[in-house]
């Protein structure tokens, strides 16, 4: 099982490998699940790819487990899932664990993950990428024993989900994610946080950071909420979590940082610092909850890690 004392192993390399015996899962409560199903599984059979058993599953809470009985009553080469991050990280650590292969269709609001592998919201292409048989093994964070595939935040991200419609996101789309914002943001509350950390400039030497902030983000991968930036030069594969501390700011302040968010410029910004490292123990004086890839589940302190190549993922041939 990928848990948090994982041990890091060397990067692994990519590889070609059939899909072999294939289940399906779709998240029909995401944007567009309950419609795409019978369009995603008519495209699998459509491109000679064999599926054991195909599911949609309106209840996210009921994916997990059905996944697990399905692995264990099947030999399985593949699991094929069709949803947004939040899916998707929920099943990595099963994935990990069970050495099977995740090929993605993006069916969610933000699709982030997706996004950074290069996989692009169209079923055909989609299904296509699968069915090529390119695999790329990509590194999961680890918050405490729970994954993350893409980024964890403590502070502003937080309020930012727990304001999350599900209706208005299936009405306008990543857009909900800037409402949501908007109404965090005046409801905000100062993070006063500890930071220890292995510095990678220094040997891997230990580093404590005491400070206040409006955010900390601990990224594995490139973008959440849509196509934001979290973390500039990240990727997948680096073998890197990437800490992004945004300090206590007014609104004037921020929205003037607002456009270097679609780059990751904003990084460069004189209240925002960002670092790498491969662990990190985020202590706060007062708890605070913690957001992985979408879901409120964890709290401080809470130690941060990353497992290297730990999944592996079909993706688009470089």
């Amino acid at each position: 099982m990928v848990g948090p004392d994982a041990q890091v192993k060397d990067t692994a390399q990519p590889y070609e490998a059939e899909v072999g015996r294939a289940l399906l899962v779709v998240n029909a409560k995401s944007r567009q699940g309950q419609d795409s199903f019978n369009n995603v599984n008519a495209e699998l059979q459509s491109q000679g790819i064999h599926v054991v058993e195909a599911k949609p599953i309106k209840n996210p809470a009921l994916i997990k487990p059905w996944l697990e009985s399905a692995l264990q009553k099947n030999k399985i080469d593949t699991v094929i899932v069709g949803g947004g991050d939040g899916t998707i990280s929920i099943l990595a650590n099963i994935l990990a664990e069970h050495k099977v292969r995740l090929g993605v269709i993006p069916l969610g609001t933000a699709n982030d993950f997706a996004r950074t592998l290069g996989i692009q919201k169209d079923l055909i292409k989609a299904v296509e990428i699968i069915k090529a048989g390119y695999v790329q093994p990509v590194d999961l964070g680890m918050a405490g024993d729970r994954s993350f595939v893409n980024v964890a935040t403590i502070g502003l991200g937080v309020e930012v989900a727990g304001r999350m419609d599900h209706n208005l996101k299936k009405w306008i789309g990543p857009l909900a994610y800037v409402v949501a914002a908007f109404q965090a943001f005046t409801q905000r509350r100062t993070i006063h946080f500890k930071l220890t950390y292995k510095d990678q400039n220094k040997g891997t030497q230990e580093v404590v950071v005491n400070h206040k902030a409006l955010q900390i983000a601990i990224a594995n991968g490139r973008y959440f909420g849509g196509g934001i930036v979290s973390a500039p030069n990240a990727t997948l594969d680096d073998s890197l979590l990437s800490i992004t501390i945004i300090e206590e700011m007014g609104f004037l302040t921020l929205a003037r940082m607002l456009p270097g968010f679609q780059d990751g410029s904003y990084i460069k910004h004189p209240k925002v610092r960002h670092f790498n490292t491969t662990e990190v123990l985020v202590e706060t004086r007062h708890t605070h909850r913690v957001n992985l890839d979408g879901e409120v589940c964890q709290r401080t302190p809470l130690r941060f890690k990353v497992v290297p190549s730990a999944l592996e993922v079909f993706t688009p041939k470089p």
